[in-house]
């Protein structure tokens, strides 16, 4: 029985090596995509406390989710995303400050060709953000609600499972917006599933 596993295992091991020596062919991705996953903001509230009573947070972490929707065209690799995420944090500070971002955005992006395993993307977006802040008091609660503009530059890195499914292992987006009256500038880390079609 020994002398089987050895061979059992040398067999395997030059079936590895031959299997290593073979050139990776890189997977044919759909055109169009969908991604569902958690998302992770460090979120700059500079501003804030010119408007909101009782908080003087500079900036936040939250966490929530994102939904993406892309399209690349057939023959480039040029596409448009729209992106969706949420973001909330109850308790900013001891006080208990509730705070969330929700941003609409979408714009121009751009897929480099898969190498074996990887599929990188770039994007810039641009849209709405909505940032509200809810403050408690003695018997009631007070909200304080801003739409302004929202713009998000950054790169993606999926892995390929298959050709219509991946991990999005790492989207890291510079994330732009002006409430309160303030340039704010926060980053923002998504990862989650991707299906494409």
């Amino acid at each position: 029985m020994r002398k089987f596993t050895l061979l059992f295992m040398a067999v395997l091991s030059f079936g590895v090596c031959a299997v290593a020596q073979l050139d990776p062919k890189p997977v044919e991705v759909p055109k169009t995509e969908f991604f569902i996953g958690y998302a992770y903001q460090h979120a700059d509230t500079s501003g804030s406390s010119s408007v909101v009573s009782g908080t003087n947070v500079t900036s936040t972490n939250l966490n929530g989710f994102a939904f993406e929707f892309s399209h690349y065209l057939r023959s480039k690799n040029l596409g448009f995303t729209v992106d969706i995420s949420r973001g909330s944090n109850k308790a900013v500070d001891s006080t208990g400050i509730n705070y969330v971002r929700t941003s609409y955005l979408a714009g121009p992006s751009y897929r480099i060709h898969s190498i074996g395993f990887f599929t990188a993307n770039v994007h810039a977006l641009v849209g709405i953000d909505h940032s509200a802040f809810t403050v408690p008091h003695t018997n009631t609660t007070v909200s304080y609600t801003s739409n302004d503009l929202g713009a998000a530059a950054g790169v993606t890195f999926d892995g390929n499972l298959s050709r219509h499914l991946g991990v999005r292992l790492a989207q890291v987006d510079y994330l732009y917006t002006h409430h309160y009256g303030t340039n704010q500038g926060s980053f923002r880390y998504t990862g989650g599933v991707v299906a494409r079609f």
